[in-house]
């Protein structure tokens, strides 16, 4: 899990934001909203550089953000500084984390449970959640289906993902179909003065059965409150959905 090191800075020029800014601005408000769910103290696990968790103090959400990158955590600290709020940011690995009973809601976006690539830490990640909720809590994450990974991925498998006056960064990556594991080396060369200097960071994700996210959530203890293949439209989750989204209730 040791990524997010170097692309780390070229990670937040990238297009990325996008999908974490949405989510603050609308998708995850609106969703609360309709389903009478009223959090006030907010777990963002996996925070990366802090779109989503400062999006949502800007909301006026009381906000904790973890993740595993030392490199992502001084982004997201430099970004909640910036936008004027206060998130409370700290290095956590989401397997230990060390709350309980402290929140109200836990949220893991963009694919980051992926990024476990056995069903023991996946475990171990929904029990963490499980245990820094209060009871009658809310958890909500997505992660890329084994469909997502397999055929969505490799439809193209080296493309440039992002080009500027000083970096390009190309994605290249291939898929193990008997493990479900897709890794994706990113190449960035990046220019320093006069000279382009070259960095690569190989990142792995593990599809996951949707049969067994839900054991493992229910086994925890958590009660499945919605599936979708799409949060925006509430959709069904197909056989062709590239994306999962739950929704998980820690009863009371």
């Amino acid at each position: 899990m040791a990524v997010y090191n170097q692309f780390a800075s070229i990670y937040q020029r990238g297009p990325y934001l996008r999908f974490s800014q949405l989510l603050a601005e609308s998708l995850i408000p609106e969703y609360l909203d309709e389903f009478g769910i009223f959090p006030q103290r907010l777990l963002d696990v996996a925070c990366g550089e802090g779109s989503f968790a400062v999006g949502m103090a800007e909301k006026g959400y009381t906000v904790t953000g973890v993740d595993y990158s030392p490199q992502m955590i001084a982004l997201a600290q430099e970004r909640a500084e910036d936008a004027g709020v206060h998130v409370d940011f700290s290095v956590e690995d989401m397997r230990t984390l060390p709350f309980e009973g402290e929140f109200d809601l836990v949220t893991c976006f963009f694919d980051s449970l992926n990024y476990l690539l056995t069903v023991q830490g996946l475990h171990d990640a929904f029990q963490c959640a499980f245990r820094a909720l209060r009871p009658g809590g809310f958890y909500i994450f997505d992660m890329n289906t084994i469909y997502g990974l397999a055929v969505d991925w490799m439809r193209e498998r080296t493309y440039i993902q992002n080009e500027t006056d000083d970096f390009i960064e190309i994605h290249q990556q291939d898929f193990d179909y008997e493990n479900l594991i897709a890794s994706m080396t990113v190449t960035v060369f990046q220019k320093q003065g006069d000279q382009w200097e070259r960095f690569d960071e190989t990142h792995q994700e593990r599809g996951y059965p949707i049969a067994d996210i839900q054991f493992l959530l229910s086994e925890i203890g958590f009660e499945i409150a919605g599936m979708y293949g799409s949060i925006k439209k509430r959709s069904e989750v197909q056989m062709n959905s590239p994306r999962v989204w739950f929704s998980a209730r820690k009863p009371e």
